[in-house]
């Protein structure tokens, strides 16, 4: 009974528990990204207040012109216009001053918020399982990462840059434009309010074609990303010609659906010109007949002329702000799945695994892949410091076996252990660093060989790395690279064979000393005799934790303290070498083939 409740203990259900009540994925939107700037409410009210007065100050300078106008007119007495000129200098102080703090705060807020908001999705990048990285190729997010980060930086600079003095100047300059003749204000106005209106319509529309040029970039740039990534392949494989029609394909709808874009976009981009010129000859229409009747004096005509150019740079300022507002939207969208929370995460109460002593237990674990059976009902016990050989045909789930030891991913059901606990309810962190795991398939950064080594851990002694050198035989291989360990491995280690990269691996692996080693296939790319020598530095490795081994060939695996056999997801057998060869099984089978190969 009990083994039947632990198989049918489903991954859902461990979800639910993990989590307590659902909880709504969480979305990149405007009060999400209100968080960010709350940190920096200090300067983000510090810019508004100063761009109001800013907006207040320049409101009032067409308006002083128009008095001065009027008193040179009518004679003025020079103390009287003494005054006036010394209030409009007064004016033009503070509108510099205002604008120079404006601007300076409003630059704070929005780098900040773009650093915050940069370091924050790249930490979810890192915590984010393969699951997610399946479904969004590399280049794709790198663009999200660059250019929708960048529109969102672009509108919080415009956002604090302009709206505060914009709206200010336009209340103000309505207010003292209706002191002067409220008609021709509410004539003039009301064509501005039509036509704003107009925009702000045409512009949700704008913002949806937006993201499509976006996506579309995102595919440009992930297909840039895969063929800088596999040069090599391509070369070998003489695939030019087709990657650069396939790259000319999508660079050429990129390029329609930006034209598609821009065409919709620049009418509504240049509205607030259409709006200023048509308010313009409103204006002079009905201005002029007013100031010949003498409704309007000649400083009044001024004021109205003057403020039409600048309600029109503001209308713009406006605008372009709506503008990229819209396309904000669209980049918040896009940064949305880079919130999600990760299937592979940390319980509310996860415990620690402060000294691994390295057991290690399978509970009929079995995981379904794309509604398939990948693994079925696997039991398996693994001692501390024990070397278990994990062998069978290629797609047997041996590497899905060993995967879940570390929560590469989890089991669909029955669970894990590590020294008595499921490693669901350990912490990420600590489960990680008890498991070292050299993959067949090897990944080395773009940085000196010494780097890839240490991974960052800069903690690590000299004599450590010398001796996973040794141990990995990369020191013999030190005298043939230009720079030593300061060598340069290049994109991918593309300036290493594939038998050096796996041995950088393992020197990788062992300076970590972990409690749990896994050998994924981690000498595939050696040759027989360099396999031989390591295997010989690696068994005073092997003996001081556990060793989890899979290997295609029987010379690595035979001095294993535990041999397990795999077929179609499940264990078959299992024995020391000895004991299998002599059940005539499926292993002995294998060590038949290879000896008749080597023969």
């Amino acid at each position: 009974m009990a083994a039947q409740a632990v198989r049918t203990q489903t991954a859902a259900s461990r979800t639910e528990s993990a989590t307590g009540t659902p909880q709504p994925p969480p979305k990149a939107n405007w009060r999400w990204l209100l968080r960010y700037i709350m940190v920096y409410r200090g300067a983000a009210a510090g810019a508004t207040i100063a761009g109001i007065i800013a907006g207040i100050a320049t409101a009032y300078e067409p308006f002083l012109l128009g008095v001065i106008i009027d008193e040179i007119r009518e004679g003025a007495p020079s103390e009287a216009l003494r005054v006036s000129l010394g209030l409009l200098l007064a004016l033009s102080l503070i509108t510099v001053g205002g604008f120079f703090v404006q601007r300076w705060l409003s630059g704070r807020v929005a780098y900040g918020v773009n650093y915050d908001v940069r370091r924050d999705l790249f930490d979810k990048l890192l915590m984010q399982d393969q699951h997610f990285y399946q479904k969004y190729p590399t280049g794709d997010l790198i663009s999200r990462m660059h250019a929708d980060l960048n529109l969102l930086w672009q509108f919080l600079v415009l956002l604090f840059l302009r709206l505060g003095s914009a709206i200010t100047a336009l209340v103000v300059t309505f207010l003292l434009l209706a002191s002067v003749n409220l008609p021709l204000t509410l004539i003039a106005f009301a064509v501005l309010t039509v036509s704003t209106a107009f925009q702000a319509k045409a512009g949700l529309i704008i913002a949806d074609l937006f993201e499509k040029v976006q996506e579309q970039a995102g595919v440009v740039s992930a297909l840039g990303q895969d063929t800088i990534s596999g040069i090599q392949t391509i070369k070998t494989f003489g695939r030019e010609d087709g990657i650069s029609r396939k790259y000319l394909e999508e660079n050429r709808k990129l390029r329609r659906t930006w034209l598609f874009f821009k065409r919709r976009n620049e009418p509504v981009g240049m509205l607030p010109n259409m709006i200023s010129q048509l308010t313009a000859g409103v204006v002079v229409l009905f201005g002029g007949v007013l100031t010949l009747q003498g409704a309007l004096t000649l400083g009044n005509f001024a004021q109205f002329l003057i403020y039409l150019g600048y309600i029109s740079n503001v209308l713009l300022a406006l605008g372009i702000l709506y503008q990229r507002y819209q396309q904000t939207r669209g980049a918040l969208a896009r940064l949305t799945p880079l919130l999600q929370t990760p299937l592979i995460r940390d319980l509310p109460d996860a415990h620690h695994l402060a000294r691994p002593k390295g057991a290690i237990r399978f509970e009929h674990v079995s995981v379904t892949l794309d509604g398939q059976p990948a693994l079925q009902d696997i039991n398996l016990d693994i001692e501390p410091g024990q070397v278990v050989a994990f062998v069978g045909p290629t797609g047997c789930g041996k590497t899905l076996l060993v995967n879940l030891v570390g929560r590469v991913l989890d089991p669909t059901e029955g669970r894990v252990l590590i020294d008595g606990q499921d490693v669901r309810e350990l912490a990420l962190e600590d489960l990680r660093r008890a498991v070292g795991y050299v993959p067949q398939s090897t990944f080395l950064f773009s940085q000196a060989l010494h780097e890839n080594v240490r991974m960052g851990r800069q903690d690590i002694p000299d004599d450590e790395i010398e001796r996973a050198l040794r141990i990995s035989r990369v020191s013999a291989d030190l005298p043939q690279l230009p720079r030593g360990l300061e060598t340069l491995v290049g994109e991918r280690g593309v300036l290493l064979s594939g038998g050096q990269k796996q041995r950088v691996a393992i020197a990788r692996a062992i300076v970590r000393d972990p409690a749990i080693l896994v050998l994924d296939d981690a000498l595939s790319s050696v040759d027989m005799h360099t396999a031989a020598d390591i295997l010989a530095e690696l068994r005073s490795v092997l003996k001081t934790r556990t060793s989890l081994i899979i290997a295609h060939r029987i010379a690595t695996v035979k001095d294993a303290d535990l041999i397990v056999v795999m077929d179609h997801g499940q264990i078959v057998e299992k024995g020391t070498h000895a004991e299998l060869v002599e059940r005539g099984g499926m292993y002995a089978r294998m060590v038949e083939r290879e000896l008749r190969g080597e023969d």
